[in-house]
């Protein structure tokens, strides 16, 4: 079956279409696929795992841009929207970088990075880092980096737990870099986010909350 979105038209197998549309419906009832050949029903498993793998992604990004909108967004009503208990959502926030506790808890917010061997400060020459926190991660592959960084080990500033109110995330809620030995996983400003878009560093996924 083809299928049109955005102007772009796409040949999908008719089980997974009617699956998309019955789903986008909103139907309760499941229709079981028509294929009944074995090698056409693990393909179709298999896009629909990565279909399933990647929506999960960009619901989890979803979820941590609208809980990153206001210092006291309703989680309730997001963990609802999310079919998640309380629990389950706090986790999945936390490994965004966001806080289980927004009372007592802010974001590790990284606003400035260098590049080894450059002293340039990016992306604000004039942001005073003085004083601030760092860390340090490895050079991204340059064939799977977009930006101008590839191949370069960047240290990074950040400010501990700023308030999210204050934190002004944006569209970049949700994406974070990650220092395991440190146990760290700072979130961006918008500033950064801009500067690094393209770069793998730059993580939307996270590590626990399952």
């Amino acid at each position: 079956m083809r299928i049109s979105i955005g102007g772009e038209r796409l040949e999908v197998p008719d089980d997974l279409a009617h699956a998309l549309l019955a789903a986008l419906r909103g139907e309760q009832l499941v229709e079981p696929p028509q294929a009944c050949d074995f090698d056409e029903l693990t393909g179709l498993v298999a896009r629909i795992s990565r279909v399933t793998q990647y929506l999960n992604v960009v619901k989890e990004l979803a979820m941590s841009r609208a809980d990153a909108t206001g210092g006291y967004s309703n989680r309730r009503a997001l963990g609802l929207a999310a079919a998640v208990a309380p629990s389950q959502l706090a986790r999945v926030l936390e490994g965004h970088g966001l806080p289980r506790d927004r009372r007592t808890g802010g974001v590790d917010l990284v606003v400035a990075f260098r590049a080894d061997g450059d002293e340039a400060l990016h992306p604000d020459p004039e942001l005073d880092v003085t004083g601030l926190p760092e860390f340090t991660l490895p050079p991204a592959p340059e064939a799977e980096s977009g930006t101008g960084f590839a191949g370069r080990e960047l240290t990074f500033y950040y400010r501990p737990q700023v308030p999210i109110a204050r934190a002004d995330l944006g569209r970049s809620a949700g994406y974070t870099l990650r220092h395991p030995e440190l146990r760290l996983t700072a979130c961006v400003s918008g500033r950064v986010f801009d500067a690094l878009l393209g770069d793998p560093r730059l993580d939307p996924t996270r590590s626990n909350g399952r």
